[in-house]
């Protein structure tokens, strides 16, 4: 049996080629959701809010063939023709003329499209929520996974699809994993564990009406990255993005009436007429940053080469996006992750599978 430690991206996608190739598995997952960095708010008016991964491009090319290969769509992010530069100190404050880029894309359904695609493809008994990982020990040419609640597995093989800093700081190996590994996971920054997503809902896209700025970016926040988060149908409407790390020590009520200041300095008054705040702070998620004090450069030792190596003659492979060696931290990186994982699972199944017919 394989155990797959981690319900993202990652994780699901190699549980999912592992049904398909009727090699039996578990998924066992630390929190009560599966999705990992993916997660869509739906409002109570059925909007997907994207408080996680949300844009690809079209360098994306494993999560492209990966959507196509499910029946998803995609759809290109609205900029309008203006970006505002929000920072009252520079000499560049104010809107601007948005330059010829190539475009972002989004999921239509949102990005737990892909997450619900792939996990109800799986049983309810391929995956156990609530289902904390805390040692791994190898024993007789198994992994023994043992569980926060008292579950012991034993595995031939166990797939690492969580975040290598959460895995190094929160499962104790034995016996120990190469001090150079153990330590460069530990300085492996896991991308958006200092991030705040945060999104105001709307009953219309006021700012599509009027040439107003669909794109904010700012030093000066709190939001530092502000896009339009109309869903594909065009019925459903939001601007979203990324708060600045400095605005978490306010509580809830004072980091609202924060942004609802800012965008109306931008935008008018209009914004005050938004049906919703809704936000996520990933620093407070111990799956995501752990230990909580201490601050690493953005992609730090992510796709390191180290992640790649044979771990208890190959019986543990390290997996998810931060592992990958293109694209690492994002979505892409987390499909060609979990493609990577089940090759080498495939492999050794049919290795052992020869040796036992031979």
């Amino acid at each position: 049996m394989i155990v797959i430690i981690g319900a993202g991206l990652s994780g699901l996608l190699t549980g999912y080629r592992l049904k398909e190739a009727k090699i039996p598995f578990k998924i066992l997952e630390a929190k009560d959701r599966i999705g990992g960095r993916i997660f869509t708010k739906m409002t109570t008016k059925e909007t997907p809010l994207e408080m996680g991964a949300t844009w690809f491009g079209k360098q994306h090319q494993s999560l492209i063939k990966l959507l196509a290969e499910l029946e998803l769509n995609a759809f290109p992010q609205y900029t309008g023709n203006f970006f505002f530069f929000d920072d009252p100190k520079s000499p560049h404050h104010g809107k601007h003329k948005l330059p010829q880029q190539e475009a972002n894309y989004r999921i239509a359904g949102g990005s737990k499209s892909i997450i619900e695609a792939l996990g109800n493809s799986l049983g309810t008994q391929d995956i156990m929520l609530n289902t904390k990982v805390t040692d791994i020990k190898e024993s007789e040419n198994k992994l023994v996974v043992s569980t926060e609640n008292d579950n012991v597995f034993k595995a031939d093989q166990v797939v690492l699809s969580v975040p290598p800093k959460i895995w190094a700081h929160q499962i104790r190996f034995s016996p120990s994993l190469p001090k150079q590994m153990e330590e460069s996971a530990k300085n492996t920054q896991t991308w958006m564990e200092d991030s705040i997503k945060a999104a105001l809902e709307f009953k219309k896209a006021f700012w599509r009406d009027h040439e107003q700025p669909a794109t904010i970016m700012s030093n000066f926040g709190p939001f530092v990255e502000c896009y339009d988060h109309t869903n594909q149908q065009e019925n459903k409407f939001a601007l979203c993005g990324f708060l600045n790390p400095e605005f978490k020590h306010l509580n809830i009520k004072k980091r609202e009436q924060e942004v609802f200041k800012q965008l109306s300095t931008i935008l008018g008054e209009e914004v005050q007429q938004a049906i919703g705040y809704h936000e996520y702070i990933w620093s407070d998620d111990e799956f995501v940053k752990w230990p909580k004090n201490i601050f690493m450069q953005p992609h730090q030792n992510n796709g390191n080469q180290i992640f790649r190596e044979s771990l208890y003659d190959n019986r543990l492979i390290i997996s998810g996006s931060e592992s990958a060696a293109n694209f690492p931290g994002y979505m892409d990186g987390a499909v060609a992750a979990g493609e990577n994982a089940f090759t080498q699972i495939l492999k050794t199944f049919e290795k052992d599978s020869n040796q036992q017919n031979n």
